[in-house]
């Protein structure tokens, strides 16, 4: 198979346009409605790029360090008077680690090479193997989206799916290259610059044009706050007063979406020079407009600008209007001032909440980490902490803390600690733990899967490497941000008079289609199209065009680039004129760049299905279409949970068991329902899960005897063979149709608490 899967970042050039400079933004800019105002006067700022960060090596031992954890543990639990349950079996363990490390149940071949293995030491060596596999990225990934509210439409009405797309890209190389927790957290918090150079970007575009709400996620997600009351006054419960919010949200304030040209100032000086009277400047902001459009929600820049307290503040501390430094709470900091000279303030604030010496970054990821795993937080919730809060064991969340510090927030290290402690590895905890109550954890809480786990497990049934990362998903992420790049190159490498130039034919243009529609006089131009008339417009006029000019000089060696990292954009585009003899359109060019990959995607998925029509003995015309019609299914629909549409449409399997629909942090619910009934007993999944070419139809087909049967049914959905009762009672529905009965046992089966619950 051709390397096709993204090992690194998908656009790894970084460039200039748009990036860290951005312009005054444009008085009536009707594409900004959505923008913080920017007060006159207010410029971009560049942000310092940091580099890789120093680390020393992960000094722990991971057994010594579980070891740790037990003893902490069984202390706490003798002073509570209660005793630790009993170690868990292998089928237990075995289940359970998968489902926790990389989201599904283990296939049958899986769960038999661990439970037939002798070794001694196989525990310690499956959780090093889960814990580097995709299965990993795929399960955390749905762990974080839900926390960072991660979506393909980041953005109200689906808006905003090329960032959308490369912020799930970046969560995805974030995890798969293991990159520390802190280094995300501070990627995310300064993240400026076009999608397709980070998709960190969406973090800031998730909120576009609300930063004080911004605030809110970002002390609930990293540093387990609930502050979002102070935003409108003193908070109610907590100590946290509405001028502590504004203190605090005044670093990240500047933190906003554009998408305004990176010369603009120029452009405008441009005006004024070539003698553009006010009625036509009018005329080419509103022209600028709909040429910018096609790039919105892809860029955030760091204004130097403040924060001022609103209008109705009405505490002594304060008067309306009152501008606003940035300062660290008491509570959090007794240097509340952290801003250094010359430095912008939402990279002050990027550095002190993520410092090991932070009171709460630490301890609020190895929290999250420890629910991960044991079903419930050492504090909870774990998003709402004060200073009164009191972890139901205070000494081992300081060495969970401490540890998290240890591994310098590898996550994979850390959750190896927790994995290998006897405490993950003993029998479930199977009553409920009523609301308030504390919990010492004489083993993880028994509690059902999410809608992915349940979703991934279906998958692992269905289909051969169910772990595989979607290699179309990858195609069209690809096709997506490529795009908005070629489209930013092309403006920003246009000179101020062709971008003039260019504003004057569309502002003719528009002025010419409102006459069209009051007269009348051409009954396919109407109110209604107006718009998509004026983005083909703008599309043939300023981007083709720009386009077609800028391949022309770059292929004669003529053009001199406006950045240096246009190098590699201007080599692509050469190379689309040497295979076309010509100058291609920006769509031409588009179809070749991604011709290669595609072609190779279609190459490999024809081999696979060639392969498999021979290995299966597919021998008819009949069973060749039965087959294909099983395999067009699998490789359009049949994708983990990660490599859906996030969050999954309405309607869909995902969404009904609960996923979250991103709109708040960690916002999925386990809570069972009827439609939950409907679609396990006749959802139009399970029908297809029972086609013969599924990897467990295939399985069972090839076992004779109907214990043997029974018992891949079991390896595959429970992890276990089935015990002499349990054949005894599933023996009788194997007589006559052998299908129909395997069909029933399986249905049987998957309508269990035992296997929606993880053990």
């Amino acid at each position: 198979m051709p390397e096709m899967m993204p090992t690194h970042p998908l656009n790894p050039s970084p460039t200039t346009a748009l990036a860290l400079i951005a312009a005054l933004a444009l008085a009536g800019n009707t594409f900004a409605a959505k923008e913080p105002k920017v007060e006159k006067g207010v410029e971009a700022v560049a942000l310092t790029k940091a580099g890789p960060v120093k680390r020393g090596p992960i000094e722990i031992n991971i057994k010594e360090s579980a070891a740790r954890i037990d003893e902490l543990v069984g202390k706490k639990l003798a002073a509570e008077k209660l005793k630790p349950n009993a170690p868990a079996g292998d089928e237990v363990f075995l289940r359970r680690v998968y489902l926790d490390v990389i989201g599904r149940v283990p296939t049958k071949a899986e769960a038999l090479a661990f439970l037939e293995s002798t070794d001694k030491g196989k525990r310690g060596k499956l959780i090093n193997e889960l814990l580097k596999s995709d299965g990993y990225v795929g399960n955390f990934y749905n762990y974080f989206a839900d926390l960072l509210r991660v979506k393909n439409g980041i953005l109200p009405g689906g808006q905003g799916r090329e960032a959308g797309a490369a912020y799930i890209q970046w969560v995805k190389d974030s995890l798969r290259k293991n990159k520390p927790f802190d280094v995300m957290a501070r990627e995310l918090l300064t993240a400026a610059g076009s999608s397709y150079e980070t998709g960190a970007v969406g973090f800031y575009l998730r909120d576009n044009g609300m930063p004080l709400d911004n605030m809110a996620v970002t002390t609930q997600v990293f540093l387990g706050t609930q502050m979002v009351c102070a935003q409108c006054h003193n908070h109610p419960f907590d100590k946290w007063t509405q001028m502590d919010y504004y203190q605090i949200a005044a670093h990240t304030f500047g933190m906003a979406g554009t998408n305004t040209l990176p010369n603009q100032s120029e452009v405008a000086r441009e005006m004024t020079k070539m003698g553009i009277g006010a009625d036509e400047k009018r005329d080419l902001q509103k022209a600028f407009s709909e040429i910018l459009f096609q790039l919105r929600f892809n860029h955030t820049v760091a204004y130097d600008r403040v924060i001022r307290l609103p209008s109705d503040y009405k505490y002594p501390d304060g008067a309306p209007g009152k501008q606003i430094e940035p300062v660290i709470p008491a509570s959090f900091s007794k240097d509340g001032k952290i801003t250094k000279s010359g430095e912008h303030p939402v990279e002050s604030y990027a550095r002190w909440a993520t410092a090991k010496d932070n009171p709460r970054f630490s301890l609020v990821i190895a929290n999250r980490m420890w629910k991960k795993v044991m079903g419930m937080g050492v504090i909870e919730p774990v998003d709402e902490l004060t200073d009164s809060t009191v972890p139901t064991n205070p000494a081992l969340m300081e060495f969970l803390e401490q540890t998290m510090k240890d591994v310098n927030y590898d996550l994979r290290a850390y959750l190896r600690v927790l994995l290998n402690s006897a405490t993950y590895q003993r029998e479930a905890h199977t009553k409920d733990v009523e609301l308030g109550a504390q919990y010492h954890f004489p083993g993880p809480l028994l509690r059902r899967m999410s809608a992915e786990q349940i979703w991934d497990s279906l998958v692992a049934l269905y289909k051969d490497n169910p772990d595989e990362a979607s290699h179309q998903q990858h195609l069209e992420t690809r096709q997506l941000l490529t795009r908005i790049e070629w489209l930013d190159r092309t403006l920003n490498n246009q000179t101020n008079e062709e971008l003039i130039e260019g504003a004057r034919t569309i502002a003719a243009y528009q002025k010419e289609l409102v006459r069209t529609i009051k007269a009348k006089s051409d009954t396919k131009v109407t109110a209604k199209n107006q718009r998509k008339l004026i983005f083909d417009k703008v599309e043939d006029v300023v981007f083709n065009n720009g386009f077609q000019k800028f391949a022309k000089e770059v292929s004669q060696g003529t053009r001199k680039l406006a950045a240096e990292t246009d190098r590699d954009f201007a080599a692509e585009v050469a190379g689309a004129v040497r295979h076309y003899g010509r100058v291609p359109t920006m769509e031409e060019a588009l179809e070749y760049t991604m011709r290669e990959q595609k072609e190779a995607y279609a190459a490999w998925q024809e081999a696979v299905r060639e392969r498999e029509i021979r290995e299966w003995g597919l021998d008819t015309p009949e069973k060749v279409a039965g087959y294909k019609t099983f395999a067009d299914y699998r490789d359009r629909f049949v994708a983990r949970a990660s490599d859906i549409r996030s969050p999954a449409p309405n309607g869909h399997f995902l969404r009904q068991f609960g996923q979250s629909d991103r709109e708040l942090v960690d916002n999925g619910n386990k809570d069972a329902s009827v439609m939950q009934s409907l679609m396990m007993m006749n959802g139009t999944f399970f029908r297809n899960l029972q086609s013969p070419y599924s990897v467990l139809s295939r399985e069972v087909r090839n076992d004779r005897d109907p214990d043997a049967v029974i018992d891949t049914i079991y390896l595959s959905t429970m992890s276990r063979r089935a015990t002499p009762e349990e054949k005894a009672t599933l023996r009788p529905m194997l007589e006559g149709d052998r299908a129909e009965g395997r069909g029933d046992i399986l249905w049987t089966l998957l309508n269990t608490r035992q296997f929606l619950f993880i053990q």
